[in-house]
């Protein structure tokens, strides 16, 4: 699930909103708060495309975005903070990287998890709701 926002007063914008993130508390033992929210944000992501039936590439179901894209969504973290925590995700296996944009000049990132990565959000999700 995306970042949702929940007004204070009728009319408000969102920006004048409280927003709420999840956080996987399985992922966050592993591998850290940052990676636990990126995690779980394109988790959120990749749940929707499936659901749309959309972003279907090399037999995964990816989430295109950018670092800018990530700090726009989770604004408390920076960048090099969000790039951190990809790297981490990466490295230990969880998610992937690809590039599928249509234009050969767009270089934003694609992600989709693993094998690995779908079994351990699944994994993490049923512990934290136990």
């Amino acid at each position: 699930m995306p970042p949702f926002y929940i007004p204070q007063v009728m009319g408000e914008t969102k920006e004048d909103c409280i927003m709420y993130h999840i956080l996987n508390t399985g992922i966050a033992r592993r591998y850290g708060v940052n990676a636990a929210l990126v995690a779980q944000y394109i988790w959120d992501e990749v749940c929707e495309n499936e659901f749309h039936n959309r972003n279907h590439y090399d037999g995964r179901r990816w989430m295109r975005c950018s670092q800018m894209m990530f700090t726009a969504a989770m604004p408390y973290l920076s960048r090099h903070a969000v790039r951190r925590a990809l790297q981490c995700l990466m490295k230990q296996g969880v998610i992937t990287r690809g590039r599928f944009g249509a234009d050969k000049f767009d270089r934003t990132s694609w992600y989709a998890f693993t094998q690995f990565g779908r079994l351990l959000m699944e994994e993490s999700e049923a512990e934290d709701y136990e």
